[in-house]
C-alpha cells in the first residue's frame, strides 16, 4: 500500500497493523508503525490509534514504551487505561497494575467488570490472595458489578495456585451460575500442582463427563494416577483414550526471528537439523549440571 503510492494507510490501517503485530508479538513491525505515524502529518493519533499502540507495546511487553504513549494521550478510555493494567500484570508488575487502577479511579473513567477481570487477572500472575480478595468484593460492594465466570475463573485460579484447593472448590460451588469446563479444570491443575489426588480424582471424573472429547482432562486426571502411583488408573484412562481416538497435540512455540520477515515456529513438525540441535543443547546442559553436582559433593565431603 505504501510503495502503490495511489492509496495511503490511514489511522484505521494503522489500527488494524498494530492490532496485528500485538497478536504475532512482533515488536519490531510495531516499532515500525509508530515511527510511520510519527514522520507523517496527515496522521492525527487519536484515542483509538493511540490506544492500539500502547496495548501492542504492553502485549510485546515493553512497559515502559506503552507508558510513554499512555502518558502524552490527551485522552483515554476504558479500553486505554484496561491494556495498562493488563500489561503490567501480565509481565510481573503487578504492584504498577494496582496502582494504575488507583489512578483509573481518581483521574479515569468508571472501571467496568474488564478492568476489574485485569486486576484479578494481575494478582493471580503475583499470587497476590489478599489483594484478589479485596478487588473481588469491592467490584461487586462500591461498583455494583456482579462477577461473570471468568471473574471467577481469575479468583479459582489465584486460589489454585496459592494452595488453597478448599477454598478454591467452595467457590465454585457456590457460584450463583453453573461452573463451566474452564473453572473445572484450573481446579483439578491446582490439585496436580499440590498433589491433592483424592480432589483431584473427583474433579478429574467430573470434568470428563462435561467434556467427553477434550484431551486435557484425561491427561492431568492419567498424571495425578501416575504420582500417587496407580498405574492400573493410568491404564484405564489411556485405554479410554484410545477406545475414544483422542490424543494430545503436540507443542510448539512461536518465535520472533529477529532480523528477518517473519517468525518461525519448531515442534514435532520441525525439521530434524532443529529437533537435533535442541537435543544436543539439553543433552550438553544436562552434562554440565551432572558436573556441578558431582564437584558440589566433592566440596561437601
Amino acid at each position: 500500500m505504501i510503495e502503490g503510492g495511489d492509496v495511503k494507510p490511514n489511522e484505521a490501517t494503522l489500527v488494524s497493523v498494530l492490532t496485528a503485530s500485538a497478536s504475532l508479538g512482533s515488536l519490531d513491525r510495531g516499532i515500525w508503525v509508530h515511527s510511520y505515524i510519527n514522520e507523517n502529518e496527515k496522521i492525527e493519533p487519536d484515542v483509538l490509534l493511540s490506544t492500539a499502540l500502547l496495548t501492542m507495546y504492553a502485549k510485546c511487553g515493553a512497559m515502559e514504551l506503552a507508558r510513554e504513549v499512555f502518558d502524552k494521550m490527551s485522552e483515554r478510555n476504558v479500553v486505554s487505561w484496561n491494556s495498562m493494567i493488563i500489561g503490567y500484570g501480565i509481565h510481573g508488575h503487578c504492584e504498577k497494575s494496582l496502582e494504575t487502577f488507583m489512578e483509573m479511579e481518581k483521574n479515569g473513567p468508571v472501571p467496568n467488570d474488564t478492568t476489574f477481570l485485569c486486576v484479578l487477572s494481575a494478582c493471580t500472575h503475583a499470587g497476590m490472595v489478599l489483594e484478589g480478595w479485596w478487588y473481588f468484593d469491592l467490584m461487586q460492594r462500591v461498583y455494583k458489578i456482579e462477577p461473570k465466570v471468568e471473574h471467577y475463573g481469575c479468583m479459582v485460579d489465584l486460589l489454585g495456585r496459592a494452595g488453597l484447593i478448599k477454598d478454591s472448590e467452595e467457590l465454585i460451588r457456590n457460584m450463583p451460575m453453573e461452573a463451566g469446563p474452564a473453572l473445572w479444570g484450573a481446579l483439578l491443575s491446582s490439585c496436580k500442582t499440590h498433589s491433592n489426588f483424592k480432589l483431584g480424582e473427583i474433579v478429574g471424573k467430573r470434568l470428563i463427563e462435561l467434556e467427553p472429547k477434550d484431551v486435557g482432562p484425561y491427561v492431568l486426571l492419567s498424571n495425578i494416577y501416575a504420582m500417587e502411583g496407580k498405574w492400573d488408573d493410568v491404564e484405564k484412562v489411556r485405554k479410554m483414550m484410545k477406545e475414544k481416538g483422542l490424543q494430545k497435540d503436540a507443542g510448539f512455540s512461536l518465535v520472533d526471528l529477529v532480523g528477518s520477515n517473519g517468525t518461525g515456529s519448531f515442534g514435532e513438525d520441525g525439521s530434524i537439523h532443529k529437533k537435533n540441535m535442541v537435543y544436543s543443547m539439553l543433552s550438553e546442559l544436562g552434562a554440565q549440571m551432572k558436573l556441578c553436582c558431582r564437584n558440589f559433593a566433592v566440596r561437601a565431603l
